[in-house]
Protein backbone atom coordinates (compact mmCIF):
# COMPACT_ATOMS: atom_id res chain seq x y z
CA UNK A 1 0.00 0.00 0.00
CA UNK A 2 1.35 3.68 -1.15
CA UNK A 3 1.73 6.04 1.83
CA UNK A 4 -0.24 9.18 1.57
CA UNK A 5 1.62 12.49 2.37
CA UNK A 6 0.14 15.15 5.32
CA UNK A 7 1.35 18.37 5.05
CA UNK A 8 2.13 20.47 8.50
CA UNK A 9 0.05 23.64 8.71
CA UNK A 10 2.87 25.96 8.29
CA UNK A 11 3.61 24.43 5.06
CA UNK A 12 0.31 24.43 3.74
CA UNK A 13 -0.06 28.29 4.27
CA UNK A 14 3.11 28.61 2.99
CA UNK A 15 2.05 26.65 0.18
CA UNK A 16 -1.03 28.89 -0.65
CA UNK A 17 1.09 31.91 -0.84
CA UNK A 18 2.77 30.63 -4.13
CA UNK A 19 1.80 30.70 -7.76
CA UNK A 20 -0.21 27.95 -9.43
CA UNK A 21 3.47 25.97 -10.90
CA UNK A 22 5.32 26.13 -7.98
CA UNK A 23 2.26 24.66 -5.85
CA UNK A 24 1.68 22.10 -9.00
CA UNK A 25 5.66 21.46 -8.42
CA UNK A 26 5.83 20.71 -4.91
CA UNK A 27 2.90 18.57 -4.85
CA UNK A 28 4.44 16.40 -7.40
CA UNK A 29 7.49 16.69 -4.94
CA UNK A 30 5.43 15.72 -2.12
CA UNK A 31 3.71 12.53 -4.05
CA UNK A 32 7.21 11.28 -5.48
CA UNK A 33 8.57 11.39 -1.29
CA UNK A 34 5.14 9.51 -0.34
CA UNK A 35 5.83 6.85 -3.00
CA UNK A 36 9.28 5.94 -1.44
CA UNK A 37 8.86 7.11 2.29
CA UNK A 38 11.86 4.76 3.24
CA UNK A 39 14.70 7.28 1.65
CA UNK A 40 17.08 9.18 3.68
CA UNK A 41 17.69 12.96 2.51
CA UNK A 42 20.71 14.49 2.34
CA UNK A 43 20.86 15.32 5.70
CA UNK A 44 18.57 14.96 8.44
CA UNK A 45 18.41 16.82 12.26
CA UNK A 46 15.99 16.05 15.47
CA UNK A 47 12.70 17.62 16.45
CA UNK A 48 11.87 18.86 19.66
CA UNK A 49 10.42 14.95 20.12
CA UNK A 50 13.97 13.94 18.73
CA UNK A 51 12.57 12.87 16.11
CA UNK A 52 14.62 12.51 12.94
CA UNK A 53 13.74 14.37 10.43
CA UNK A 54 14.78 13.82 6.63
CA UNK A 55 16.02 16.95 4.31
CA UNK A 56 15.81 16.24 0.91
CA UNK A 57 16.46 19.10 -2.00
CA UNK A 58 14.54 18.89 -5.03
CA UNK A 59 16.18 21.62 -7.94
CA UNK A 60 14.96 25.05 -6.08
CA UNK A 61 13.15 23.34 -3.12
CA UNK A 62 14.79 21.83 0.22
CA UNK A 63 11.90 19.72 1.68
CA UNK A 64 11.84 18.03 5.46
CA UNK A 65 9.49 15.00 6.01
CA UNK A 66 9.11 11.77 8.34
CA UNK A 67 7.59 8.75 7.23
CA UNK A 68 5.37 8.02 10.26
CA UNK A 69 4.82 3.90 9.32
CA UNK A 70 2.82 2.89 11.39
CA UNK A 71 0.17 4.97 9.27
CA UNK A 72 1.58 4.51 6.48
CA UNK A 73 1.50 8.71 5.90
CA UNK A 74 4.97 10.67 4.75
CA UNK A 75 4.27 14.12 6.96
CA UNK A 76 5.76 17.19 5.33
CA UNK A 77 7.49 19.23 7.79
CA UNK A 78 9.14 22.30 5.95
CA UNK A 79 9.65 23.75 2.58
CA UNK A 80 12.62 26.34 1.89
CA UNK A 81 13.69 27.41 -1.16
CA UNK A 82 17.72 26.73 -1.88
CA UNK A 83 19.92 29.35 -2.08
CA UNK A 84 23.43 28.65 -3.50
Amino acid sequence: MEYRYVIDCDVAENLLRLPFRQREELIRIFRFLAADPNQRGESSFKDSTLRDIQKQRFGRWIISFWADHPVKVLRIVGIQVHRP
